[in-house]
C-alpha cells in the first residue's frame, strides 16, 4: 500500500500503521486459515516446516545487521539488543530460536540432513535476500520498519492459528510448539519494544514515509 502522508505525530502514525498491518491480507489468507484448521497433510507440514526454517535460522542476523547500523544511538542499539537477547534465548544454547526451531522439526520426524537437503524455494530466497537488504540498509528506517511494525505485529495472530492447526494435524504438544506459542505473548513485548525505539524517528513526514516503505 503506497502511504500517504497523515500529518500525525509518531504516536498517532504508529497507530494508524499498527490498524494497517493487522487489517493486512495476509493475516487472513485462505492458506493460513486452513492451515488454522488442521487442513494439512504430512507432506504440506513437512516442507512448510523445512522452508520456514531457512528464514528461522537466520532472522537474528537481520536484527544484528540492524544493530551495526544504529551508529550513534546507543539506546536504539539496546532496544534492539534487547530483542536480540530472546533470539538467542538468553544466551542458553538449548533454547535459542532456532534450537527450539529444530524441536519442533524433530517432533515431526524431520533430522539434520532431511531439513537441510531440500533447496530452498524462490519465494523464501527472495523474503530472506529483502530481510537482509532492509535491515542493511544505510536508511536505518527502513529497517525498523520492516524488522518492527512488518515483523512484530502480524506474528502473534500468525502463530496462533500454525500452533492451532499444527496441534489438531499432526498432534504435536505444546512443547514441541514451543516457538510458536512462546512468540504470541513474546512478541506483543517486542513490538512495545520497537514502536518505542521507532517513535523518535517517525515524528516527521519523511520519517514515516521511511517507516511505512
Amino acid at each position: 500500500m503506497r502511504y500517504q502522508a497523515s500529518g500525525k505525530n509518531s504516536e498517532e502514525f504508529l497507530q494508524r500503521l499498527k490498524r494497517e498491518v493487522i487489517g493486512h491480507p495476509a493475516l487472513t489468507h485462505p492458506f493460513l486459515e486452513r492451515f488454522g484448521e488442521g487442513d494439512a497433510d504430512a507432506e504440506g507440514i513437512r516442507t512448510f516446516a523445512i522452508q520456514y526454517y531457512r528464514h528461522v535460522r537466520v532472522s537474528r542476523l537481520y536484527l544484528a545487521a540492524l544493530i551495526s547500523n544504529c551508529r550513534y544511538d546507543e539506546k536504539l542499539q539496546l532496544a534492539l539488543a534487547e530483542v536480540l537477547f530472546d533470539e538467542y534465548g538468553h544466551l542458553d544454547p538449548e533454547e535459542t530460536h532456532p534450537a527450539l526451531y529444530r524441536r519442533f522439526l524433530e517432533a515431526l520426524g524431520i533430522g539434520e540432513e532431511e531439513w537441510e537437503e531440500p533447496p530452498t524455494l524462490p519465494e523464501i530466497e527472495m523474503y530472506i535476500t529483502t530481510h537482509y537488504a532492509l535491515s542493511g540498509h544505510p536508511d536505518f528506517r527502513l529497517g525498523l520498519g520492516a524488522l518492527g511494525p512488518a515483523s512484530e505485529w502480524p506474528v502473534p495472530p500468525i502463530y496462533a492459528k500454525l500452533s492451532d492447526g499444527l496441534r489438531k494435524a499432526a498432534g504435536l504438544p505444546d512443547r514441541e510448539l514451543e516457538i510458536f506459542t512462546s512468540h504470541v505473548t513474546m512478541d506483543v513485548t517486542h513490538a512495545r519494544i520497537m514502536m518505542d525505539a521507532i517513535a523518535p524517528y517517525a515524528g516527521d513526514e519523511e520519517g514515516q514515509r521511511k517507516v511505512h516503505d
